[in-house]
């Protein structure tokens, strides 16, 4: 039969069913969905629907298969809408009938196929806007095909190939949907016709890749031909019939055939982007076709394929390009890694954004410690300039007698000495000096405003580029509707799948991720959940089960749940197998969160036998592991009777992660806030032990709690008070807990780094970030961190750290005049191990000992308001410091100071220039 023909047989087929459609859904219309009339008329409507897109696509039309799905699609609203709300569906229902019979009797019209695309976007649940296009491409392939010469009267083939063959001129009127539908769906057709061709070139292919191929090249025939590309038409159909040559030999296609093929692959691909404005024209597009129709003009006169065939000359112009260039007009495609590349180098601008950020606030602290030291100079230089007048008022006399001999009295005429002199203009520099250091103010908070609105726009383009990577959860919808139907035929039972929220955005490498699990929970949902229809029916529930599928954003997470109104989880049974199993004690207490968490255990499931849809116990640990993989979370509820609900929650993006940035022991941490319950500052709470065990109260809850210390296995100060500690409070598999942290110190959005094959399997360790002071804080995975093996779907068993106990680093005082010697042995003392603080004279350093217990004390000899002797005399007064060794360094050698500085108490007396290993020695030796 030609194709001709089967289009009519297929309109006349649709026409002649109208009236039986037209008796069921005037059923459909008026009965509720639990009416015998209604299921009758349900199945006549849907299944003679459904058996026009199977005939549609057995003659190679898969468009109109596409359309009768969605109609199918639509027929199950019916199911859940109320009689009263079915109007805009009939409507939609009794309107697409017609407009096929007008679209298959009108092929060439592009107004016929836009009429149908326009009605089934208009339904009531429209069709997406990428799957119109899609079906809009496909419908625009066939006119080539069904309108083309029959097999009797066809012409014969062209010998040679000319530059109007190859030319690719779209037409001016051609229509936009048209145009859209082949620019979103030809670039990934030719990308995936160059794929079976190079397997059919490197003799990898098999007859599934000539039938695709064929398939492909059909496509880009009749498309390319719908809006006036002959180009891309004539090499497609040329290909087209090689193709199909060798599908009906059923042959492997011989090598020089293949490698033609690859070319012919290659060239349509240019050609595609070349009318997308992403390439040039194909030079070689005349040589390619001339080559394709000698293969095909062989195959016509029944040659043997099996070597390469000499070509015909094609005389000039062979390789000219087209007169007349096409016009691009789409939208810019970017490579995965070139996107990929982007966010990495936006991650990267953030963080080096922080950075500057707090550099720029450790410069304006700077800079306003300027302004007060410098206030403090001048108040000095006051103090200066009062006691040299004061202490040359006697020069001055002498001075003032002299100028009298001379004639003048001291109010005519003042009278400067040279320290005078020198101390006034110390005194105006000073001024100077506190002048540029405001200036300099100024600039630095011009520089902080710019700095802030810098970090503003660079958050914009980080949420700009993360764009780039997020897609609709809706993508996957087709997916799981198709899941969700061939589980219910192979259990035989009846289930419609909702999805809400599916406009939520999420990472598009998360979405991929999350379809296998997607696909585990709804078949659990159906296999476990969903009752046959005759047991819901007994139950007084619907025959048709509902599964909701739920997408929301909480913040940076996703909230998925996954819902069923079914028979919900029988929690005994489950006790039973794990306690057959050896997985839980059979005198162990467990709540029912507990209970309903073991089916997350691998290789857990109540079956006895094994069925093609479950009983291998693999369908909850693949989403508990991938979850896991997530750093998510996964909650279980079910309610007998009435159904199970599972929560999973996990970060949107995997390259970013909003954290809770903590100190423990020193060292940063970043909790992911999707475990993060709350962030509680000390003295809001309180934690204390009870029998030997940690416990945070607060809000009127005992909640057990960990020191973050202990857990990472670093030392923890013993001495801090409980109550001196910030809590965090985590949320982990349905359990809380407390953390008690040393400080809580930020909430930002980190870019998580892979912390390297050397530190990858290091336990509860996610990924390093960098903030903006340039320290690593370290992100932890909870779960693992704080699994102890006793909670039902753990595998890992947590081994304690054992306690270190905290080492605090001897203290050693430095007083000393002159900054510049402070900061040289506070560096040197501090590389050789100890804790240091420093005071400028010994009045200072009394109040530095208010706070700080030094080991050891360096001091000075000469400095002002108390010199060392005098502050070594005070040590050794108090009770607390007169067993503290004291050395004193000092310029003054004589035998004199250092006979007084040993009757004072000083232990170590040392002369400057001194040797920084003789100093190093006589601390230790001082500390032994």
């Amino acid at each position: 039969m030609k194709l001709k023909d089967l289009i009519e047989a297929l309109a006349g087929e649709i026409e002649r069913a109208r009236a039986q459609l037209e008796e069921s859904l005037a059923e459909l219309a008026t009965r509720d969905a639990g009416d015998p009339a209604f299921l009758d008329a349900y199945e006549q409507y849907s299944g003679q629907a459904q058996r026009m897109g199977e005939a549609a696509e057995l003659a190679g039309f898969p468009g109109l298969q596409a359309v009768c799905a969605h109609v199918v699609q639509n027929c199950l609203l019916l199911t859940v809408t109320p009689p009263e709300e079915r109007e805009p569906l009939v409507t939609f229902l009794r309107g697409w009938p017609p407009l096929i019979v007008f679209y298959l009797g009108n092929l060439s019209d592009p107004s016929a196929a836009v009429g149908l695309m326009d009605h089934l976007t208009t339904a009531p649940d429209p069709l997406p806007e990428e799957e119109s296009l899609k079906i809009m491409h496909m419908l625009g392939a066939m006119p080539l095909q069904v309108d083309g010469p029959s097999e009797d009267d066809a012409p014969r083939r062209p010998v040679v190939a000319t530059a109007d063959d190859v030319a690719l001129v779209m037409a001016d009127d051609v229509d936009a949907k048209l145009l859209e539908g082949f620019q979103h769906e030809a670039p990934e057709q030719a990308r995936y016709l160059v794929q079976l061709a190079r397997n059919m070139a490197a003799g990898e292919g098999d007859s599934s890749d000539v039938v695709a191929a064929k398939r492909v090249a059909h496509t880009l025939k009749g498309s390319g031909a719908i809006i006036g590309l002959r180009g891309i038409a004539a090499l497609g159909h040329h290909l087209e019939d090689i193709l199909d040559h060798f599908e009906h030999e059923g042959s492997q296609v011989a090598r020089p055939v293949a490698e033609a093929l690859l070319d012919a692959a290659f060239c349509l691909e240019q050609m595609v982007g070349y009318v997308m404005g992403a390439d040039e024209f194909p030079d070689g597009a005349q040589s390619v076709l001339q080559n394709v129709l000698d293969i095909a003009n062989r195959i016509d006169r029944g040659e043997e394929i099996d070597s390469a065939a000499p070509r015909i000359a094609s005389g000039e112009g062979r390789n000219a390009a087209p007169a007349t260039a096409a016009t691009p007009n789409t939208g810019m495609r970017v490579s995965v890694e070139r996107v990929e590349e982007l966010f990495r180098v936006s991650g990267e601008v953030s963080v080096h954004g922080a950075a500057m950020e707090a550099r720029v606030k450790a410069l304006v602290d700077s800079s306003r410690e300027l302004l007060a030291q410098n206030l403090r100079v001048q108040k000095r230089l006051f103090e200066l300039e009062t006691l040299v007048d004061v202490r040359t008022l006697a020069t001055m006399r002498g001075r003032t007698t002299r100028g009298a001999e001379a004639g003048f009295d001291s109010l005519e005429l003042d009278q400067y000495s040279e320290l005078h002199s020198t101390s006034h203009a110390l005194v105006e520099e000073a001024s100077d000096a506190r002048a540029l250091s405001s200036r300099l103010e100024e600039e630095i908070a011009q520089l902080a405003s710019l700095q802030a609105r810098q970090q503003r726009l660079n958050k914009d383009l980080q949420h700009l580029v993360i764009g780039t990577r997020m897609t609709e959860a809706g993508s996957l919808e087709s997916r799981l509707h198709r899941n969700v139907r061939s589980t219910c035929q192979a259990t035989g039972k009846q289930a419609a799948l909702v999805l809400e929220g599916p406009q939520t955005l999420v990472d598009a490498d998360v979405l991929t991720r999350l379809a296998e699990p997607l696909l585990h929970m709804l078949r659990n949902a159906v296999d476990h959940g969903i009752e046959a229809p005759e047991v819901r029916t007994s139950l007084g529930k619907h025959a048709e089960g509902r599964i909701v599928l739920a997408f929301s954003r909480q913040g940076q997470q996703v909230v998925l749940r996954c819902a069923d109104d079914g028979r919900g989880l029988d929690l005994p049974a489950i006790r039973r197998r794990a306690i057959e199993r050896g997985l839980v004690a059979e005198d162990r207490v467990m709540s029912d969160e507990e209970v309903a968490r073991l089916i997350l255990l691998p290789g857990f499931s109540t079956r006895d036998a094994v069925s093609e849809v479950s009983g291998r116990g693999v369908g909850m640990d693949v989403v508990h592991e991938w979850v896991r993989g997530m750093n998510g979370t996964v909650r279980i509820t079910s309610q007998p009777g009435r159904g199970t609900t599972v929560e999973l929650r996990f970060a949107a993006s995997l390259s970013t992660v909003q954290s809770l940035i903590v100190e423990a022991d020193g060292q940063r941490f970043a909790l992911p806030s999707v475990h993060v319950e709350q962030a509680v500052p000390r003295g809001v709470g309180e934690f204390e032990s009870v029998g030997g065990q940690l416990v945070f109260r607060h809000d009127k809850r005992a909640i057990p709690a960990n020191h973050l210390a202990d857990a990472t296995g670093l030392p923890r100060d013993t001495e801090r008070a409980l109550n001196d500690h910030d809590a965090v409070i985590v949320r982990i598999d349905d359990k809380v807990r407390a953390l008690a942290v040393e400080r809580l110190l930020d909430a930002r959005e980190l870019l998580v780094k892979s912390p390297g094959r050397y530190a990858q399997h290091v336990r509860g360790v996610a990924g390093l970030s960098i903030l903006g002071d340039g320290s690593v804080a370290v992100n932890l995975d909870l779960p693992q961190l704080l699994s102890t093996g006793s909670g039902a779907g753990e595998a890992v068993v947590r081994t304690k750290a054992v306690e270190a106990p905290r080492r605090e680093l001897p203290g050693v005082l430095i007083v000393d005049d002159s900054l510049s010697v402070r900061n040289s042995l506070r560096q040197l003392v501090q590389d050789a191990g100890y804790r240091v603080e420093a005071a400028r004279d010994g009045v200072e350093a009394i109040d530095t000992l208010r706070a700080f217990k030094p080991r050891l004390v360096l001091t000075d000899l000469e400095m002002p308001n108390m010199n060392g002797v005098e502050f070594t005399m005070h040590l050794r007064g108090r009770d607390d410091m007169k067993d503290v060794p004291i050395i004193m360094i000092t310029s003054r050698s004589q035998d004199k100071h250092r006979r007084m500085a040993e009757q004072a108490g000083v232990d170590t007396y040392m002369t400057k220039p001194y040797n920084d290993g003789d100093l190093l020695q006589a601390i230790r030796e001082a500390m032994a």
